[in-house]
C-alpha cells in the first residue's frame, strides 16, 4: 500500500470522524461534490474546526465561491482548506484563488498492519462502552478544547472502539479507533500528566492495533502532534507528510 493510498484513507477517516462530531455537537457541515466543509459557529478561535476538505482539485475549484459564502455568512473569515502532501494540482488551484499556506501543520501517519508484527499490550486494558474516561483524560490533556469534548458524551453510543488503561480503578490513558472500510483511524490518544513517561500511550496503541486486526482491519491511520510522532514511528507508522492549511490572502 502506497503512502498516497494511506493518505487517501486518512482523509476519508477524518471526514467520517468530523461527521461524528457534527451528529453530537454544534459542528456544522456543508457537503458539495468532492468537498466537505465543517465549522464551529461562534468560535473563530478554533481554527481546526473551520476547515474544508476536498477529494478532487477540480471540485474544489468549482466549490470555492460557495465555500466562501458559507463561511462568511457565519462570520468565519479565517476558514482554511486542507491540502494533502504531493497534491500539486490542488496547490495550484489554491494559489490561483489567492490562498496561501499558514503555519498550521498536522503530520499524517499510516501503517499497513500486515507489515508490522502483532504486539498485544503487556497490561490489561478496559474496553469502554462509554466515553466518560476518554473525555476526562483528554480534557486534562487539551485544556483549550474545554466543553467541545462534551459532545462525545451525547447519545447515541459512538460507533468507535475505546480502550482505557487504569490503575487501582483510576483512568490514566486512553485512545479510540474508528473503522472506515478496512482502515482503523486512531484518535484521542492521551495520558494524564502525572502518568506520562510510563509507556501507557504505547500500550493503548498496541491494544488498538491488536483489536483492529481481530476486526479485519488492514491499515491504521492517524494525525500526530510533534511530541507524539516519535512514539508512532517506533510502533511502525510511516510518515505520510504534513497536511497544510491554506487561507485566503486576497479578495
Amino acid at each position: 500500500m502506497t503512502n498516497a493510498e494511506l493518505s487517501a484513507r486518512l482523509l476519508s477517516n477524518v471526514i467520517a470522524f468530523k461527521h461524528l462530531q457534527r451528529e453530537r455537537g454544534t459542528l456544522r457541515h456543508l457537503g458539495l461534490p468532492g468537498v466537505d466543509a465543517f465549522c464551529l459557529p461562534g468560535h473563530p478561535e478554533h481554527a481546526r474546526a473551520q476547515q474544508a476538505f476536498f477529494h478532487d482539485p477540480g471540485a474544489l475549484r468549482d466549490a470555492l465561491p460557495t465555500l466562501t459564502d458559507f463561511y462568511l455568512r457565519l462570520d468565519l473569515p479565517g476558514w482554511r482548506v486542507v491540502l494533502l502532501p504531493g497534491d500539486t494540482e490542488g496547490r495550484r488551484v489554491l494559489e490561483d484563488a489567492g490562498f496561501a499556506p499558514d503555519a498550521v501543520r498536522m503530520d499524517a501517519m499510516g501503517m499497513v498492519l500486515g507489515d508490522v508484527p502483532d504486539a498485544p499490550p503487556d497490561l490489561p486494558l478496559e474496553v469502554s462502552e462509554t466515553q466518560d474516561d476518554m473525555v476526562a483524560i483528554n480534557k486534562r490533556t487539551w485544556v483549550q478544547l474545554g466543553s467541545q469534548l462534551d459532545a462525545w458524551l451525547q447519545p447515541p453510543r459512538l460507533p468507535v472502539h475505546t480502550l482505557v488503561a487504569k490503575e487501582a480503578g483510576v483512568a490514566l490513558a486512553c485512545g479510540m479507533a474508528q473503522d472506515v472500510g478496512d482502515t482503523a483511524g486512531i484518535y484521542m490518544v492521551a495520558t494524564v500528566p502525572e502518568a506520562r513517561g510510563r509507556g501507557l500511550a504505547a500500550q493503548v496503541m498496541r491494544g488498538l492495533h491488536h483489536q483492529a486486526r481481530i476486526r479485519g482491519m488492514t491499515a491504521a491511520v492517524l494525525q500526530a502532534t510533534p511530541e507524539a510522532k516519535p512514539l508512532y514511528q517506533r510502533l511502525g507508522y510511516r510518515d505520510l507528510g504534513a497536511w497544510e492549511t491554506w487561507g485566503r490572502t486576497s479578495p
